[in-house]
């Protein structure tokens, strides 16, 4: 079966090359046979079956006509959330009944089927599909293996010290926290800015006391950084030149602790900020008291919503689909697991992993049923809504389809350490922690011990 295929593509290619050579052929008419309105368009088949981001893929079928400015391919499936979604490709050239296209950008469809629009008129391939295989590649933005002090400047010439926590605003500059407990000679712990657009990397906060996992607000360009300790945070905003603005969160109010007075809380140690998308509260967990909590940041006033698990070290991240903004992931890396808290109702349910220390590993899988991780830290969700997270422990790039609730690694080999850009097959990562996301899909990952921010490109 391979070797028809791979002679069918021959065919195709060589039969297009030969079209293309002929006299006469303009890039506009290419080939012999342009569109007959009077006939329909018929797409019999293409090849390969499969491929990723910008694969050459040849049509046959008939009346497809010559003229590319009135040709368009589309590729179509359902992504994961169950909307219909089209991907135009590049059309390179046509003769009539055979085509070459370029697949487009497909990072949230695996299944898709492929029809063809000439001059109004179109087709659509039902009976085969082209299975759309996503491609991870790791990159290192800024820091070198090996270092443990902090050097501002450009990306090229800046270094890191232990970075943990990551964020990144609408306009894709990198927020970092970095912490060495106790701080190693020589080294800044805080908040650190990386900016690509800017090519600089400085520190925009010196605190000693370790820092969580920073959020973005609601308007997508102020930053609201937590301290571990106390209820102590800051906010940035590039309106004041990233100057921060220390502030704390406040309790609940006489009048609101009359009413109900469950809502004191206690605010010793906080790993974690969350925005809410769909009401902007900002959720935090006081891990050791087990205490999760919300508060306005407009008046930073808190209240305590509900005790969860105590004296363990949580990371926040709230579903970004439109019906599910009241799921909040909440990571147990003392657990080994992930669970969902609903907003709404207080369910606080296993999501993924085997609980306790006896269900660490390293094993792919069903969420509930097989799969296991080792120390899960920071979880984000993807674009297309699936869930990815930092597999620390296991030193890999862990995600979760919402769909089929089936667990794979995208990038990182389960149980090696090391440091090593490249694909799937060949990327190392030492201890990741934290994780973000900007809004093209691509992935930011503090990656610990090798002292880096690594870019993991989704296509």
């Amino acid at each position: 079966m391979k070797i028809v295929k791979v002679i069918s593509l021959v065919c195709f290619a060589a039969t297009l090359l030969y079209l293309w050579s002929c006299e006469d052929n303009s890039p506009d008419t290419f080939g012999q046979e342009p569109y007959d309105s009077s006939k329909p368009v018929r797409i019999d088949g293409f090849e390969p079956d499969s491929g990723g981001l910008a694969t050459k893929v040849f049509i046959s079928g008939s009346n497809f006509g010559t003229d590319l400015s009135q040709i368009r391919v589309w590729f179509t499936a359902t992504d994961e959330a169950g909307e219909q979604i089209s991907r135009r490709a590049s059309v390179v050239g046509s003769n009539g009944s055979y085509m070459y296209v370029i697949t487009p950008r497909l990072t949230s469809l695996r299944e898709c089927t492929i029809s063809v629009v000439s001059h109004g008129d179109s087709a659509v391939l039902t009976d085969k599909e082209f299975i759309y295989n996503t491609m991870y590649t790791v990159t290192t933005v800024v820091g070198k293996k090996g270092t443990a002090q902090f050097q501002g400047g450009t990306l090229a010439e800046a270094t890191l010290d232990r970075p943990q926590c990551i964020t990144v605003d609408d306009d894709g500059n990198i927020f970092v926290t970095m912490y060495s407990a106790p701080p190693a000679p020589g080294s800044l712990t805080g908040l650190y800015l990386v900016s690509p657009g800017l090519d600089l990397v400085q520190q925009l906060i010196s605190y000693s006391g370790g820092m969580g996992v920073p959020a973005v607000a609601s308007d997508g360009k102020t930053i609201i950084a937590p301290s571990n300790a106390g209820a102590l945070y800051w906010t940035l905003s590039p309106d004041d030149n990233w100057e921060p603005v220390e502030r704390a969160i406040l309790p609940p109010t006489v009048d609101m602790l009359q009413e109900d007075p469950n809502l004191a809380f206690a605010t010793a140690w906080k790993s974690s900020f969350a925005t809410c998308p769909r009401t902007g509260f900002i959720y935090t967990y006081e891990y050791l008291s087990g205490h999760l909590i919300k508060f306005n940041p407009m008046n930073r006033r808190g209240q305590r919503v509900d005790v969860l698990f105590t004296n363990t070290f949580p990371r926040l991240c709230f579903d970004t689909h439109p019906d599910r903004q009241n799921i909040l992931y909440i990571s147990y890396r003392e657990r080994n697991a992930i669970y969902t808290y609903d907003v709404d109702t207080g369910e606080h349910t296993l999501f993924a992993g085997m609980e306790g220390a006896s269900g660490a590993g390293y094993k792919d899988g069903h969420r509930l049923n097989d799969a296991q991780f080792r120390e899960p830290d920071v979880v984000i969700m993807n674009t297309d809504h699936s869930i990815f997270f930092a597999d620390m422990g296991n030193h890999c790039i862990r995600r979760i389809d919402l769909n089929d609730g089936m667990v794979t690694t995208v990038i990182g080999r389960g149980g090696i350490s090391g440091y090593l850009d490249g694909n799937r097959e060949d990327a190392l990562f030492n201890r990741p922690q934290g994780m973000t996301i900007n809004k093209d899909g691509v992935i930011y990952v503090a990656d610990t011990e090798n002292n880096c921010v690594r870019r993991l490109a989704v296509e």
